[in-house]
């Protein structure tokens, strides 16, 4: 789970060295990269490729254009960017410490070209647990109708703004057409994860490839 690449700061972000360099162990250690889209293909049928590997990027910032769009396409990978339809163009007002570039639609279009997966991540990167249904319910069907509408293609990921959720917010994803979310649940995809409820592997600025490969190791301990 990532964030930015390349911006000021260590707060959600990494730097382009640093994932290079993970992108570099991925490669050696024979994993297969694919878009959250292609992994949920997997699920129901009970079956997951072995060692897979999802780069998501949640908020859409600026930074995944510039440095991650580059850096994935030299190793021939695409990854997920979860948007927040509403704030493309602009900056990051739900963040407390530093302002993060939101990349514009023209950025988002660019990287959807390339092979990328758009996910949705809300209009407006609320706490859906704190919503009045109805709204809470907007946020989630209207951000994949603006998403789909400007690539022209369907948006079937999402992913939970702040990792929060509950049985009545997921169930309203379900219910608008997705078929995969993610949380900030810490893990692996196993074959015993909901489809709307899946963990991931956090991504910290110091990490670099060994650790990455820690997080990687101690996400599958919790596993067994």
């Amino acid at each position: 789970m990532y964030h930015n690449v390349g911006e000021k700061g260590r707060r959600l972000n990494v730097s382009p060295q640093g994932l290079e360099r993970q992108c570099r162990m991925l490669e050696w250690l024979r994993f297969r990269v694919m878009p959250l889209r292609e992994l949920a293909e997997h699920l129901p049928h009970q079956r997951l490729p072995r060692r897979t590997a999802v780069f998501t990027f949640d908020d859409a910032l600026l930074g995944v254009y510039e440095y991650a769009l580059p850096i994935l396409s030299r190793h021939g990978w695409t990854g997920t960017v979860f948007a927040v339809s509403q704030r493309l163009g602009g900056e990051t007002d739900w963040t407390e410490d530093y302002r993060h570039r939101v990349m514009s639609r023209e950025h988002l279009l660019i990287l959807h070209q390339a092979g990328w997966e758009v996910g949705a991540h809300t209009l407006t990167h609320p706490y859906l647990t704190h919503l009045p249904p109805d709204d809470a319910r907007r946020e989630i069907e209207q951000c994949r109708c603006e998403l789909e509408e400007l690539t022209g293609a369907g948006v079937i990921s999402f992913c939970y703004p702040y990792g929060d959720c509950n049985d009545a917010v997921v169930q309203m994803v379900r219910e608008a057409g997705y078929q995969a979310a993610c949380t900030v649940r810490k893990g692996l995809v196993g074959l015993q994860d909901n489809p709307f409820t899946l963990p991931r592997v956090h991504v910290a600025y110091s990490d670099g490839a060994t650790g990455l490969l820690y997080r990687l190791w101690r996400a599958w301990r919790r596993t067994r």
